[in-house]
Parts: structure tokens; C-alpha cells; sequence
């Protein structure tokens, strides 16, 4: 993690996708963006901002290995120009994979996404890749949830 950008970051109070900075695990994320100098979390349970936010740490499944994580029941995957997060889990019932997304859709869900990534070239570690919201379903039997980004940045309160 490149201290200099995290505290032009906590200067500026917000994190945009073009920010350089990779953080190493969840704990480091939250500690850096989600913690008050009194080491007080703004969070509410789990990783809730708010009601309507949340922070989502999805493992995005490398291209070379996207096909063998699909047949073996659970990938997340980025669209080329990572405008799109694709969730494929073929564990789940159907009828639970449409109440989480009626869920998130009727609460209007923001999913502040930290994803990471497993690839030397792109960085390993924990990388800000935008505001996310949940947009449907990839096809009829429900078995990939598609998200959504509807922001670049994120304002830290």
C-alpha cells in the first residue's frame, strides 16, 4: 500500500478508480478508509456503511481460470472494461439467487467495491474498482448475478 496516495485519499476524503494504491488484505482496507483516528469503525455490522451502502470484497476469478471456477460452481469476473462485475454461483437455489437480487434491488443496494485480484500484472492485493449496484441476471435460470458500476469514486465520510 503506497502511503503517499493513501493520504491524498483521506485529504481529499474520496477514492477513485485512478487512485494508484493496492491494499494487501480486508483488514487494511478497512483499517486506512473505514477508521476513524481513534481506531473506531464506521461501520455498522458486517461491512455496512449505511442501509443503503455496503463495502463488497469479490475475488475475481483470473480470465485463464474463469471456464474451470465455472464448472466448479463459483466465479466472479470483471467485464473488459470493468464496467461489469458477472457472479456465477451454480450452488445456490434459484428462488434464494432472486430474492438476494429483489433484495437488492428494492433496497437499493451500493456495493463500494474493493476487488481482488490474483494476477502479478495487474497488482495482487485489494484494488478500488468503483460503486456498484445490482442489474439482473445474465441469463433465465439466475445463476449469474450481474452488477453493475454506477460510480468511479467513493466519498469517505
Amino acid at each position: 500500500m503506497n502511503n503517499e496516495v493513501l493520504q491524498k485519499i483521506l485529504a481529499k476524503k474520496e477514492i477513485t478508480i485512478t487512485d494508484k494504491i493496492i491494499f494487501r488484505t480486508i483488514f487494511d482496507v478497512l483499517s486506512a478508509l473505514f477508521t476513524d483516528e481513534n481506531h473506531i469503525s464506521s461501520l455498522k455490522s458486517g461491512y455496512k456503511i449505511n442501509d443503503q451502502q455496503q463495502i463488497w470484497f469479490p475475488n475475481i476469478t483470473p480470465d485463464h481460470q474463469k471456464e474451470l471456477n465455472i464448472k466448479k460452481g463459483y466465479a466472479n469476473y470483471m467485464s473488459k472494461n470493468w464496467d461489469y462485475i458477472y457472479q456465477f454461483d451454480g450452488t445456490k437455489d434459484i428462488e434464494k439467487r432472486k430474492k438476494l437480487g429483489k433484495k437488492l434491488i428494492e433496497d437499493k443496494i451500493q456495493l463500494i467495491t474493493f476487488a481482488k485480484l490474483n494476477e502479478k500484472a495487474k497488482g495482487i492485493g485489494y484494488h478500488f474498482v468503483g460503486v456498484f449496484a445490482f442489474n439482473g441476471y445474465l441469463e433465465d435460470d439466475c445463476k449469474t448475478m450481474i452488477y453493475k458500476k454506477i460510480s468511479d469514486s467513493f466519498y469517505l465520510f
